[in-house]
C-alpha cells in the first residue's frame, strides 16, 4: 500500500498524464525538456505545473539533508509545546522547492513569485486531492554554512514565522532548501488538510466529473461544490450534487475548486485543486 507521501506524488503524475503531459517519476525528465528559470515558470497552469515538477526533479542544488533537518526541528518545537507533529507531504515539498528554486535563480525573497502567485496558489496547483482549510509559509535566506538548527532558530525569531511553526491547526508541511552562490533559500509551506478528494482532479478538464471526498471529521458534510475564476473570482459553476461541470470554464486558464462544508450550524469553504479549461 502506498504511504501518504508516495500516494500524493502519484496523484500529481496521474493528473499530469491526464493533462496530456509526459509522464515522469523520480529524477526522470521528459525527453528534450530543459529547465530554464531565467524568466520564471510559465503563466499557464498546466505548463507551470509541468515545468516546476521537471525543474525540481532535475535540480542538483536542492539540499535534502537540511530540509529533512528542518522538519525535525519544527516537530521538536511543536512537541515541546504539546502540539501534534506535522506530516511531510510530497505536494507541499514540491510547492516549497519550486518557489525556492525560483527565488535562487531570479535573486529575490518573497512569499509571492514575480508573477504574483502565492503559496496557496502553489499548494492548489501541485496537490491534486487536498482540501485545504488554512495555510501559511515561512521564507528565509541564510548562509550555506548554516545547519538546520541555526536556520530554524533564525526563522523563529520572527513572531509570524514562529506562529506558523506552532499553529495547532496545521497538519502538514513541505520544505524546500536550495543552495546558490553561498546562500541557501529556504521555503516552508504549512497547511491544514481537512480532507482529500477520492480521485485526483485532472489539471485540464472538460465535460462533467463526479466528485467525492473523504473528510477528516465525521461531523463535516459536503453541501456544495463550486468553481471560481482564479483571476477574477467570478463564480463559474456551483452544484449541490456530487459533481461539477467544467463547461463554464471555456478558455479560463485557471479556476479554483471550492468545497462548501457544513459542521452542525456552521458552513465554511475548503480550498481544492486548481483546474484549467484549456
Amino acid at each position: 500500500m502506498l504511504q501518504k507521501y508516495d500516494r500524493l506524488k502519484s496523484s500529481l503524475l496521474l493528473a499530469l498524464a491526464a493533462a496530456g503531459s509526459a509522464a515522469f517519476s523520480g529524477t526522470a525528465i521528459a525527453e528534450g525538456t530543459v529547465c530554464n528559470l531565467e524568466d520564471g515558470f510559465s503563466v499557464e497552469l498546466a505548463s507551470y505545473i509541468e515545468e516546476a515538477t521537471i525543474c525540481v526533479n532535475s535540480a542538483e542544488n536542492l539540499v535534502a539533508g537540511t530540509a529533512d533537518g528542518l522538519v525535525a526541528e519544527i516537530n521538536a518545537e511543536r512537541s515541546a509545546a504539546g502540539l501534534a507533529p506535522l506530516e511531510r507531504r510530497a505536494s507541499l515539498d514540491l510547492a516549497a522547492a519550486a518557489h525556492a528554486l525560483d527565488m535562487s535563480t531570479r535573486s529575490f525573497a518573497a512569499h509571492a513569485d514575480l508573477e504574483g502567485r502565492d503559496h496557496l496558489h502553489r499548494i492548489r496547483a501541485f496537490d491534486r486531492t487536498m482540501l485545504v482549510g488554512a495555510s501559511g509559509a515561512n521564507v528565509s535566506v541564510a548562509f550555506s554554512s548554516a545547519d538546520a538548527a541555526a536556520i530554524h532558530n533564525e526563522i523563529k525569531r520572527d513572531q509570524l514565522n514562529r506562529d506558523n511553526i506552532l499553529r495547532a491547526g496545521f497538519t502538514d508541511v513541505g520544505i524546500g532548501v536550495v543552495e546558490q552562490a553561498g546562500q541557501v533559500y529556504v521555503v516552508q509551506v504549512f497547511a491544514t488538510a481537512e480532507g482529500d478528494l477520492d480521485k485526483a482532479l485532472p489539471i485540464s478538464a472538460t465535460g462533467t466529473q463526479s466528485l467525492s471526498a473523504s473528510l477528516m471529521s465525521r461531523d463535516q458534510k459536503v453541501v456544495a461544490w463550486g468553481l471560481s475564476d482564479t483571476a477574477s473570482g467570478e463564480m463559474l459553476a456551483r452544484s449541490t450534487m456530487p459533481r461539477v461541470s467544467y463547461t463554464a470554464l471555456r478558455t479560463a486558464d485557471a479556476a479554483d475548486l471550492d468545497v462548501l462544508v457544513a459542521v452542525r450550524d456552521r458552513t465554511y469553504v475548503l480550498k481544492g485543486p486548481l483546474v484549467s479549461g484549456q
